[in-house]
């Protein structure tokens, strides 16, 4: 295994424009999958002509998929300042659905020296709003007449990811597509796009076969949408993100060993989630929860996950430098992700799939 590349430039490709699907295809189940060898060079780049309806059967009975089950909320809304001027704004939460009240943290340009905003028609206000240079987002204290959470899903627009927001604006249909199936605790700002393209159909499919389902849940945050910075990789620092592994997950994954059956992650969000849980010394009688800063890079010593269901993704980030990591560190990807754009794969959180086994 070669020596981690030091450089965030390491991580860098030429991403074309057309190569990112703004909207998603009109099934789940049809997005093209790329299968590819975990480790060694073996079999090259792997094969490409698949597609998300094939993974039942490139898993074995036994298996066990592991999903993260956090729900977007619609976090992008409009306020208007003291004198007047509308500007938008993304919540980072938290999201608590139980207190209408509370402190909460948001993104927002033109904001600095505001100290109070109206939200949802006046139904709604942040106040004592002060901004953290070290964390680079504002903070206030919310009021409303009913939770934050339950007010954005009522009037808030789904946090599309940037490179997409500056081509159209969010639809309604986004409330479904950027929402995986099976979401059911809120609280991420941007989908775990992994799980976008399993619809219904093949997850009954996979359950037919003797594959299991676990969940767990992390929150994606704000380090989505933080560039990986610049200069030396080591250097950079995630933002930390809240996760929580159920005692009858790690249960599911004892048996999965146990039996001979492999663990695979339905995107990285799951992969860093239980990774975090093992490193703590994860058992099978409670639950693991906290927040985690978890960055993984060539180099790491993975305990819980054996395969790897993810999108393609953005240069510079640290969830290239994961895949890498998990690819076995030898700068393998760079060979996969060039033979995805000459295949005409899509990228990015609408884009296609593979899996790494």
């Amino acid at each position: 295994m070669r020596l981690p590349p030091l450089e965030a430039s390491d991580y860098d490709y030429d991403l074309p424009e057309d190569r990112i699907r703004l909207v998603p295809p009109e099934r789940r189940e049809a997005s093209r999958l790329a299968v590819v060898p975990k480790y060694g060079a073996s079999e090259g780049a792997g094969s490409f002509g698949g597609r998300i309806d094939d993974l039942p059967s490139l898993l074995s009975p036994g298996d066990l998929l592991v999903a993260n089950d956090s729900r977007v909320v619609p976090a992008r809304t409009r306020a208007v300042t003291s004198r007047g001027r509308s500007l938008e704004i993304l919540f980072l939460g938290p999201f608590d659905g139980e207190n209408a009240g509370g402190r909460v943290r948001f993104l927002g340009r033109g904001l600095k020296g505001e100290s109070r905003l109206s939200l949802f028609g006046g139904a709604g206000e942040l106040r004592e709003i002060v901004y953290d240079e070290t964390l680079e987002f504002f903070s206030g204290e919310y009021r409303g007449e009913r939770p934050l959470v339950l007010a954005l899903e009522a009037g808030g627009e789904m946090p599309l990811p940037p490179y997409i927001a500056r081509r159209r604006k969010a639809g309604e249909a986004d409330r479904d597509r950027y929402q995986t199936v099976y979401s059911r605790v809120p609280g991420s700002v941007a989908a775990p796009t992994a799980g976008l393209h399993l619809g219904q159909e093949v997850l009954a499919r996979i359950g037919e076969r003797g594959i299991g389902i676990a969940k767990v849940t992390l929150h994606v945050g704000l380090g989505t949408f933080r560039a990986l910075s610049e200069g030396p990789v080591d250097r950079h620092r995630m933002h930390e993100e809240w996760y929580s592994v159920p005692a009858e997950t790690v249960r599911a994954i004892a048996r999965t060993r146990a039996q001979g059956g492999r663990v695979v992650a339905v995107g990285t969000t799951s992969l860093r989630a239980l990774e975090s849980a093992f490193a703590r010394g994860a058992g099978p009688e409670e639950e693991i929860s906290g927040w985690t800063g978890l960055f993984v890079r060539p180099g790491f010593r993975f305990l819980a996950v054996d395969g790897l269901l993810t999108n393609f993704h953005t240069p510079r980030s640290t969830l290239l430098i994961l895949v890498d990591a998990f690819l076995g560190g030898d700068g393998r990807w760079r060979e996969i992700y060039a033979r995805a754009l000459e295949e005409g794969f899509f990228f990015l959180s609408y884009g296609d799939a593979m899996l790494v086994l």
